[in-house]
């Protein structure tokens, strides 16, 4: 892998994003209802909006990443959140918390994963790209790891607003310097003949894939495993905590979430090596949702140990999987408009789910609530399934033989 500054940069990037942004916000979750007195439903509807404002944003953000260098955005990104940061620690009434963390999807849009991956898929190729992304997620695995216990240490020696601005200090303390000096304009990879992501729809116009049978199959896989991914993390401390579990020992197994996410991603790069990532997806997507089952049916210290091993592995892989399934199938050509406008449909999924789990749980409990998460996860593998049969028996020498071999169809 020649020049490693953009990866270093986007590794930091998105770990700062996610973690101050989205993994924090569940560690403080209980603690703001405590102080603002404000509905658990209303504060998750908040993150929720959030999150759907980013989705919309992302779609002209990967537009804009298909034609321009990357680093005015990531910039304008990294202000901005910092800012908007500031203005959450400061809230003191619901509209202003609302519509502060409906702007701060803008920041999400920009310092999330999908970004990192456009520009990572249009500067490295074959197993370079792998390695990037791989690179790049490892470092965001640890997202919940550090800022989880650090968020929970902050907010009981700072109280939760004093927390807030500690760590909008951080986000624009990495990030700023990070897209500074990481993403300086550089000439993006061509795509070489030997390089398994350039396959038969690489030149298909986006319009095109984004109508065919498999896209939308592998975005309705997406979109429920999404619903999963984003509801686990911003309800797990307080499901834990209902259990009997103390608030630091939650939080610690939410950064354990993190750790075991990165040790999981830590094996991809072997798991593909004679397996297609869109082969791999199945089985990861199933897997998640067992680690669920088991947080909810088995004993709680007993569940907690095998949701962190299955369902952690799986999470960390699955993003993986995701990532470079579109780039396998797809190129690099079009994949900010391609994995944008499926990263939209899907993180709208997503960004309803903390919203729908807290106000379902109100109403069943979070047992029940986890066991439907479990089964949208199983019920995403089987959509997978189908995208992924045809292309069974098809493996990197063929592909490097023929690029054409591995074709989702129309």
């Amino acid at each position: 892998m020649g020049n490693r500054a953009p990866v270093v940069a986007l590794a930091a990037t998105t770990t700062a994003g996610y973690g101050i942004l989205y993994y924090a916000y569940g560690v403080l979750l209980v603690p703001m209802e405590d102080d603002l007195g404000w509905s658990r439903p209303f504060l998750s509807a908040a993150l929720s909006a959030g999150l759907v404002f980013g989705a919309l944003l992302s779609v002209p953000v990967g537009r804009w990443l298909d034609r321009h260098p990357p680093r005015p955005l990531f910039l304008a990104g990294s202000v901005l959140s910092a800012l908007l940061v500031v203005s959450w620690a400061s809230a003191r009434s619901p509209a202003v918390f609302l519509v502060t963390w409906v702007l701060l999807g803008a920041g999400q849009a920009v310092l999330f994963y999908e970004p990192a991956f456009t520009v990572l898929t249009k500067r490295f190729e074959g197993r370079d790209r792998h390695r990037a992304v791989t690179t790049v997620t490892l470092a965001g695995g640890l997202a919940s790891t550090v800022f989880g216990p650090l968020t929970a240490a902050l907010e009981r020696w700072l109280e939760w607003r004093g927390a807030v601005l500690v760590l909008g200090g951080l986000l624009l303390g990495v990030t700023l310097p990070a897209c500074w000096f990481g993403l300086r304009p550089g000439r993006p990879g061509s795509t070489g003949a030997g390089d398994r992501a350039a396959v038969a729809d690489s030149g298909r116009a986006p319009g095109e894939v984004l109508r065919s049978r498999p896209f939308v199959v592998l975005t309705v896989a997406y979109l429920l495993t999404a619903i999963t991914t984003f509801a686990v993390p911003v309800h797990l401390v307080a499901f834990l905590r209902e259990r009997g579990m103390g608030a630091g020992a939650a939080a610690t197994v939410l950064g354990g979430v993190g750790l075991v996410q990165v040790l999981g991603r830590t094996t991809f790069v072997r798991l593909t090596h004679r397996r297609l990532a869109v082969h791999l997806a199945t089985w990861v997507l199933a897997a998640k949702g067992a680690g669920v089952v088991a947080l909810v049916v088995l004993p709680l210290w007993p569940g907690v140990v095998v949701f962190l091993a299955v369902y952690g592995a799986a999470n960390g892989i699955g993003t993986l999987t995701r990532a470079l399934t579109l780039a396998d199938l797809y190129g690099p050509d079009h994949y900010g408009a391609i994995s944008s406008a499926l990263g939209a449909v899907t993180a709208v999924g997503g960004a309803v789910a903390p919203f729908a789990a807290a106000a379902m749980a109100d109403v069943t409990g979070a047992g029940p609530v986890f066991l439907g998460l479990a089964a949208l996860s199983v019920a995403a593998a089987a959509c997978n399934e189908v995208v992924a049969r045809p292309t069974r028996g098809v493996d990197e020498e063929v592909l490097d033989a023929d690029p054409a071999a591995l074709s989702p169809g129309a």
